[in-house]
């Protein structure tokens, strides 16, 4: 079952945050999931979310997902992103 990791994405130092980016992308790509879209400008139709910036990850299932966020490898970019922008993130799992 496929797992959407949904990330609503507020960075608040650009350039800082380009340093996540370029390490966590390997990192993703490692743990065979993608990057689905990454949206500045994303449509609400319906109340009152309007994410900064929304982020989209597939990943093969939530123990996929949990097994990436919880990984040593991962741990000091979790940091950084938090060094530099605050999320909400939440996953979903496809039936």
């Amino acid at each position: 079952m496929t797992a959407y990791v949904v990330i609503d994405l507020n960075v608040a130092d650009a350039e800082g945050f380009q340093q996540y980016v370029d390490g966590v992308t390997p990192l993703i790509e490692k743990a065979g999931a993608r990057n689905v879209l990454i949206d500045s400008n994303a449509l609400v139709l319906e109340g009152d979310w309007a994410p900064s910036t929304l982020v989209v990850h597939e990943f093969a299932s939530k123990a996929a997902v949990r097994e990436f966020w919880d990984s040593p490898e991962y741990q000091p970019f979790k940091e950084l992103r938090r060094k530099y922008s605050t999320v909400q993130v939440v996953v979903g799992e496809t039936a």
